[in-house]
């Protein structure tokens, strides 16, 4: 066989590798929409199944942009795979939050769409490996709105940045007075943190030879001293006085739709649980406030945490359900700001080793969140008294 014939040769065994790939795609393709046309069918009463997209945003469930037509209506709406391995409880949970908020008219939740048995999941049960498994579906409103952004490198007007505080702080106000059902398993961060230095010294031990592991490991001296000062700062009888509610834990703008600079609709409540306030504004500002470019990867800009801070301080004032952070509660954000940076580092590296992602992309998440570490514990006076400042506008503006 000569050269020509090998190299015909190789072409063919390419183009049936690609056709391989292509057909078995389509497969799954074909399976999902039969499989999700029948899930609508058997519980809902939104009509017949016209048009599925699968979503690429998002890193835990999967998610889908369906369409289906009543009546010769067509309606869209949000289908939601959960991920492996949640629990009945959790689902539960993140529903009593969404039908609380439907209770309390706060509209732009997504709301559930119930089926029609009132029931607000479905649940099948499906072997795998050999196992039986628990999987949920649900179904919500499709919100109007821009998805504009993603949790990485969110590039907000100032004023979307204003008004999602504002939202943040209604938020809290109107579920502030839940009863819910069913539990979140993830523990509160000042039982968290303690279990994040044994995660990542685990992940150690199994390190490879990507640019990753090597940034991983060479940083994790000062990421574990960090965790530790910040447990010691953190007094527990202070923890439990404050005020605690079932927080959003993931409120970044690739959670949020805009329209015109304003919020105009909030989805995405999987990952909340029962935790103080400020961990949620916390978190927030490590996900609104840092920038992501160039050498300043990384600083929380100071001018977008005096505004976030000032405008959810103005709407908690102005709502009054619960007020404004207290003096406590202030004392502690900044604290509770680097446990919320952490808590994000945690999931860079966990969702790295246990799914195998892309070095290259995960380590841009690892090194934007080292570098806010460091940038905290370098500009710690000034991002103490930017948050004093915030606080005080308000303060002279309310008496």
């Amino acid at each position: 066989m000569d050269f020509v014939d090998l190299s015909e040769l190789r072409n063919l065994v390419e183009n049936l590798v690609t056709s391989a790939q292509q057909l078995q795609e389509a497969i799954i393709k074909n399976y999902i929409r039969s499989h999700l046309r029948d899930i609508i069918t058997r519980y809902y009463d939104i009509g017949d199944l016209v048009n599925i997209k699968k979503l690429d945003k998002g890193y835990v469930n999967e998610s889908y942009a369906i369409e289906t037509e009543k009546n010769g209506k067509r309606q869209k709406y949000f289908l939601r795979k959960y991920k492996r391995g949640i629990r009945e409880e959790e689902v539960k949970f993140e529903h009593s939050i969404i039908k609380h908020l439907m209770k309390k008219n706060f509209k732009i939740a997504a709301s559930i769409i119930m089926r029609r048995d009132g029931l607000s999941y479905v649940k099948e049960l499906k072997s795998i490996d050999d196992e039986s498994e628990e999987i949920y579906f649900a179904i919500f409103e499709f919100l109007r709105g821009e998805d504009k952004y993603t949790w990485d490198n969110p590039v907000c007007t100032m004023e979307e940045l204003k008004d999602s505080a504002r939202v943040l702080a209604r938020y809290h106000s109107t579920i502030s007075d839940l009863k819910p059902e069913g539990r979140r398993y993830e523990p509160k961060i000042i039982d968290m943190l303690p279990t994040i230095s044994g995660n990542l010294m685990k992940y150690a031990k199994r390190a490879g030879t990507t640019k990753f592991d090597a940034y991983f490991l060479k940083n994790l001296d000062s990421i574990l001293n960090v965790v530790d000062e910040t447990i010691r700062q953190i007094d527990r009888q202070d923890y439990e006085k404050m005020l605690q509610l079932a927080i959003h834990c993931d409120f970044h703008p690739g959670n949020l739709k805009y329209e015109n600079e304003k919020v105009v609709g909030m989805f995405d409540f999987d990952w909340s649980k029962i935790d103080v306030r400020i961990f949620d504004v916390a978190l927030a500002m490590v996900y609104f406030c840092t920038t992501w470019e160039g050498k300043e990867d990384g600083d929380f800009l100071l001018d977008k945490v005096y505004n976030f801070l000032k405008s959810y301080q103005e709407q908690s004032v102005e709502d009054s359900a619960i007020g404004p952070l207290d003096k406590r509660e202030l004392h502690y954000l900044p604290i509770i700001t680097k446990a919320a940076n952490l808590y994000v580092l945690n999931w860079d590296v966990d969702d790295f080793y246990i799914k195998k992602q892309n070095p290259y992309e995960y380590l841009i998440y690892l090194q934007h969140n080292v570098r806010a570490m460091r940038w905290l514990e370098n500009n710690w006076d000034d991002f103490v008294d930017t948050l004093s400042g915030a606080n005080s506008s308000v303060v002279s503006l309310s008496n």
